[in-house]
């Protein structure tokens, strides 16, 4: 398994990647799959090209033979101006329990640290309890409470 960041050229396997993720494990997210489903293929093509030029860059791991199994975005947080914000994390259930979803967080975390971001944040839901451990076993501590999701931060400082 490797990571890897999303090209230009790979709007199509973008989208593919993130509805699976919204079909296999819909109460993870805040988006959903008739949602994503209906964007348009631009939305998709200007995501690929943001990530290939690195103004935010979505990260996949890929096996042997170039099946992607896991995603996940990093980008400038609006919400926490000098952070990142990572969005869209996921791995498929075949590949958990094998280190691709640390290696996704390692890189958006390393692609922070380049940019001099302070910190790193995420939202997690309050019920997904595995994702909660992975998150803090990856550094990341609890900031507050948000709805039904919990505000992680990594501090990069």
């Amino acid at each position: 398994m490797r990571i890897r960041h999303v090209l230009a050229h790979e709007a199509d396997r973008l989208r593919e990647i993130r509805l699976r993720s919204l079909a296999s494990d819909p109460d993870a997210f805040g988006a959903t799959y008739e949602r994503d489903l209906a964007l348009p293929a631009d939305w998709w093509e200007r995501g690929a090209r943001r990530s290939e030029q690195g103004a935010q860059r979505t990260f996949v791991a890929v096996d042997d033979d170039d099946a992607w199994l896991g995603m996940a975005l990093v980008r400038p947080d609006e919400e926490s101006l000098g952070d990142a914000v990572i969005n869209a994390m996921w791995v498929a259930p075949e590949a958990r329990r094998q280190g691709a979803g640390r290696a996704l967080l390692e890189a958006c975390v390393e692609w922070a640290r380049a940019r001099h971001f302070r910190g790193v944040n995420l939202n997690v839901r309050i019920a997904n309890a595995a994702a909660r451990a992975a998150y803090d076993a990856a550094g990341f501590a609890f900031v507050r409470a948000k709805g039904d999701e919990h505000v992680l931060k990594r501090s990069l400082l």
